[in-house]
């Protein structure tokens, strides 16, 4: 006759077995706050829509000025609600008011968490704040950087910046150029670009 002990043993160990892989299943969270940069100068964008792992996303709007700068600085910036997983996947809609052209890109990122794993190790967020930022060219460009600044130090020096893409280009998509009609006339009268007609 088997003893009931073993059963339990087994249970237990099979038990503690399905905890584990859950745990491991379970992908690290991140906290940090999401940056967006536009232009350059001259080049305004509205990004009507930045998503990423098609699941979470943050609205955006107008940029203009800072695409051309690296590393990036300045922009537009949200902070998240909760941390989230290391993101693998971005995608954008945009219009550029120059060219009167929408873009979209569904970009594949490389692995982000174990960047962010190092990058968290190294600059721990008990001293560092972290940003994740995208910028947006006029010409259909798009850039993926990571940033880490020291929050306690006044010597800019200490801080991180790395790129994660450097440089993809989406594709020119279908869209009504008229909903921007108005804003793209104000940019002409206030001498922020030249005349896309």
């Amino acid at each position: 006759m088997p003893k009931p002990w073993r059963y339990v043993s087994r249970l237990g160990l099979l038990a503690l077995l399905l905890v584990l892989t859950a745990c491991e299943a379970e992908p690290r969270r991140y906290k940090f706050s999401l940056g967006a940069n536009g232009g350059p100068t001259g080049w305004p964008v509205w990004v009507e829509e930045l998503t990423f792992d098609h699941s979470w996303s943050s609205p955006v709007g107008n940029l203009g000025g800072g695409f051309d700068i690296r590393p990036p600085t300045g922009g537009k910036t949200a902070i998240l609600a909760h941390p989230v997983a290391a993101p693998q996947s971005m995608q954008a809609r945009w219009f550029s008011y120059r060219t009167q052209t929408f873009y979209e890109i569904d970009l594949e990122l490389p692995d982000t968490d174990a960047l962010l794993r190092r990058w968290y190790r190294e600059y721990p967020p008990s001293k560092y704040e972290h940003d994740l930022i995208v910028g947006f060219s006029g010409q259909g460009e798009v850039y993926v950087w990571w940033q880490a600044w020291c929050s306690e130090c006044s010597d800019r020096s200490q801080d991180f910046h790395a790129p994660i893409v450097e440089s993809a280009y989406g594709e020119e998509a279908e869209g009504d150029p008229n909903w921007y009609l108005e804003q793209t006339q104000e940019y002409i009268d206030e001498g922020t670009m030249p005349s896309p007609w």
